[in-house]
């Protein structure tokens, strides 16, 4: 039985599985790695096709859902039964952009990539989120047009971590994309007191500025090794998460870990070494950035300074109204303002002032990607 919610986006299919032998176990952790050979580009250029087999699952249901990222693909949800030999396959005809996916075998597990960016980034943000949210029994997966991406999953506890072993071809750039999980936590560490004790009075902040950059030369530099490894696509994707993911945590330092010492900044003018970390240059955004975690992520952290500094004063969250949806519309990249505040309507409870909102949105957009889930929500 195949059900979706939300859109038909995949077309379902009950398949078996090859046995497939001497294959790799990849976790979050990486155990080993798979031998390196050069990325292939696959033949396949019109079904994109995701298979699993599971073990030891604890549902008879594979649950699935796209990022609430900026995407013409975000937002979309579905399940479907598994078949008696715990095997399910999902497939797409035309996928012309990249999208990311996750998998769960319970439903109520969905609703934390909303987490991600509209709950988290406040003041109860911590560090470590990003690393607990995949240790929900969650796995995630960056799917590119025309690819076949086959996966055995393995569960060890019900809301621990899910053994993955990738089993297509090109499988290390799947194996790689799951590390870039991780890629923020480098700047937790360098940015973190206990690395450096200097970073306790933010009078050092130069001292969390070096810090940053070099973490984020030494992550750059890594990445380049790898570049003949992973698809094209899958480097600018993990360059963008490298990119904003300093930014991200730069901002996090600056406006959620010394709320204090940062609010008496925002009284005066912004020191321009502070602004050369944060800001970024808005015409560059490629669909690669559009759809990174650590860009989406970095969004809502921005929005919070450049607020705090039109208004002088400390400024950790704002709920989103008209006042963010028009400074949002001022604010951010062109590319990026549709999915933006088409997604935070998708995810706001209806009522009359977010019914305004989205009649404002759709008559500035009228080719919008969401804009019939945004009709069928508000109408």
């Amino acid at each position: 039985m195949t059900k979706f919610i939300l859109s038909n986006f995949f077309q379902l299919k009950k398949i078996s599985f090859e046995s497939i032998s001497i294959l790799l176990f990849f976790t979050l952790g990486c155990d080993q790695q798979t031998t390196k050979t050069s990325f292939k580009k696959e033949l396949n250029t019109k079904k994109t096709t995701i298979k699993d087999r599971v073990h030891n699952w604890p549902t008879d249901t594979v649950y699935f859902a796209t990022f609430t990222f900026h995407s013409p693909y975000s937002t979309v949800e579905g399940f479907q039964i598994l078949t008696p030999d715990k095997n399910f396959e999902l497939n797409k005809e035309n996928v012309d952009k990249p999208f990311v996916l996750f998998l769960t075998p319970e439903r109520k597990f969905l609703d934390l990539r909303k987490d991600v960016l509209f709950e988290n980034l406040t003041d109860k943000y911590f560090r470590g989120y990003c690393q607990r949210f995949y240790d929900y029994p969650i796995t995630t997966y960056l799917i590119e047009p025309g690819t076949e991406t086959e996966v055995e999953l393995t569960k060890t506890t019900r809301y621990g971590k899910t053994l993955v072993k990738f089993l297509n071809p090109n499988k290390y750039n799947s194996e790689y994309y799951q590390t870039t999980f991780e890629l923020d936590n480098g700047f937790d560490e360098v940015l973190d007191p206990r690395f450096d004790a200097t970073l306790k009075d933010i009078k050092n902040i130069d001292n969390a500025i070096r810090n940053l950059n070099n973490k984020l030369n030494e992550l750059l530099t890594k990445l380049d090794k790898e570049q003949q490894y992973i698809s094209p696509f899958l480097y600018n994707y993990t360059k963008s998460e490298i990119e904003f993911g300093g930014k991200k945590e730069f901002l996090r330092y600056l406006l959620l870990d010394h709320k204090e010492e940062t609010s008496k900044i925002f009284r005066n003018k912004i020191p321009e070494k502070i602004n050369n970390v944060i800001e970024f240059k808005k015409e560059n955004i490629d669909y690669a950035t559009l759809i990174s975690q650590e860009y989406n992520e970095y969004l809502e952290l921005y929005l919070n300074f450049k607020l705090s500094k039109l208004k002088n004063k400390l400024i950790t969250y704002k709920e989103f109204d008209k006042e963010k949806f028009d400074f949002a519309l001022k604010e951010l990249p062109q590319t990026s303002k549709y999915y933006y505040l088409a997604n935070n309507l998708l995810h706001l409870n209806y009522n009359e002032q977010t019914k305004e909102l989205v009649t404002t949105l759709i008559d500035l957009y009228p080719d919008g990607k969401l804009n019939d889930k945004l009709l069928k929500k508000y109408n």
